[in-house]
């Protein structure tokens, strides 16, 4: 419809009456403020709104924030759950290296225990051998090993065994055990 049209209709009815002006024309304004050309303060028209959508939209928002605060809980409680069992997993893990640490330890220990005893029982036929024998033996083995078997001996035999035994070798006890002084 045109404006033009609709005016009569709103007069003719009633209503063109009771509605608020739109505007208020300067003149009139002039009139009610007294004539000093400052606006009156007039609080601004309330009108009415969709209340009920701002509160549904906000109600939404909230359902929606907390539907992602518990998704993301049950993520973190998944993952806690999975973090506990790794956890269990490496203590597991944890304890089976230690018993077979341990394991090795005990085995290395027996080991050394046999290396010892038949290192002893050796020096023992070395110490019961005449000396022209034992330093042929012992000029057979490496040099590292007749001066190790030599230093376990005791004085009395060492000192049977030095003046047959090849001279660098002699030389170079005697400065391992001046050296160890």
């Amino acid at each position: 419809m045109r404006k033009a049209a609709f005016i009569p209709f709103l007069a003719a009815t009633g209503l063109l009456l009771l509605a608020p002006p739109l505007c208020t024309p300067p003149s009139v304004e002039a009139q009610s403020s007294g004539g000093s050309g400052s606006r009156p303060a007039v609080a601004p028209p309330v009108y009415p709104t969709a209340g009920g959508t701002n509160g549904v939209s906000e109600a939404a928002a909230l359902e929606q924030k907390k539907q992602q605060l518990a998704a993301k809980e049950a993520a973190l409680a998944i993952k806690e759950q999975e973090l506990k069992a790794l956890a269990a997993t490496l203590e597991a893990r944890v304890k089976e290296l230690e018993a077979a640490k341990s394991g090795l330890d005990r085995s290395l220990d027996a080991r050394k225990k046999v290396q010892s005893a038949n290192y002893q029982k050796l020096l023992k036929v070395y110490k019961g051998l005449k000396p022209q024998e034992a330093v042929k033996l012992l000029d057979g083995l490496p040099e590292h090993e007749a001066l190790e078997l030599l230093s376990e001996m005791d004085q009395k035999r060492a000192t049977k065994l030095l003046p047959l035994i090849k001279k660098e070798r002699a030389l170079k006890w005697t400065r391992q055990n001046l050296a160890a002084r």
